[in-house]
């Protein structure tokens, strides 16, 4: 159950007995229907080759409203464009600080609107990829966009959050020691509780759900676009 319909190599040792009895008991003891609705979405990282991987975003719970959740964290479903207009204050933070990464800005004060950088990319003058683009391009590249809940019951947020945290803590464990060198995004208390199972270089900043110049590790203080732009090309 949940499993893609293509699953690499690099996931084999991984997907032992042990672990698939789990996500048989998941399965069976979570609630009906679940987000996202497609069984291959679930686990769609399994797809993936771990060791052409170079940076994590570990996000959180999927997104329960029906339609939204695709199997990579903080991407929504019901978005097809940057210049449509969309709910998900993190992904419009997200791309507030890679504009400020790639435009050298040091000024809080000067960082853009989300609305401005829109009018910047309508006219061409911010040449980030659209959005679907550019998450096929930032996974293509290495980026793997990881929840650590990976279902919920249709409209009710962190529903299973519990009948996951086995299953994660020993996928953590396993990715981390079969790629050590990668880099992982924790933002916010829920991904840096996580922090006993990985090893590797972390970048931990708050969420970008919430931004303000008072915090010193606010989320668009954070430099982690402009200490991997030799890893990821962060404009797609």
């Amino acid at each position: 159950m949940f499993l893609p319909k293509s699953i690499h190599p690099s996931w084999d040792q991984f997907l032992t007995p042990q672990v698939e009895d789990l996500l048989n008991h998941i399965y069976q003891t979570i609630s009906h229907p679940y987000n996202p609705h497609q069984d291959d979405l679930v686990l769609r990282f399994l797809s993936l080759d771990l060791q052409a991987i170079k940076v994590v975003w570990l996000g959180q719970d999927v997104y329960p409203a029906p339609g939204v959740a695709t199997g990579r964290a903080f991407e929504a479903g019901n978005i097809s464009s940057w210049l449509e207009p969309f709910k998900q204050v993190s992904l419009k933070n997200i791309l507030r600080l890679i504009h400020k990464t790639y435009r050298e800005i040091s000024d809080y004060d000067r960082i853009l609107s989300y609305q401005k950088i829109k009018d910047e990319i309508s006219n061409g003058s911010f040449p980030i990829l659209d959005y679907r683009d550019w998450f096929n391009s930032l996974e293509d590249q290495g980026v793997l966009f990881l929840n650590t809940s990976f279902t919920c019951q249709t409209g009710k947020a962190n529903s299973h959050k519990s009948h996951w945290l086995p299953f994660t803590h020993l996928l953590l464990t396993y990715i981390s020691r079969e790629n050590p060198n990668l880099v992982w995004f924790l933002w916010g208390k829920e991904a840096s509780k996580y922090t006993p199972y990985i090893e590797g270089k972390l970048k931990i900043s708050r969420h970008p759900m919430m931004c303000s110049k008072k915090y010193d590790d606010d989320f668009l203080k954070s430099k982690c676009f402009e200490d991997t732009q030799d890893l990821i090309h962060w404009l797609g």
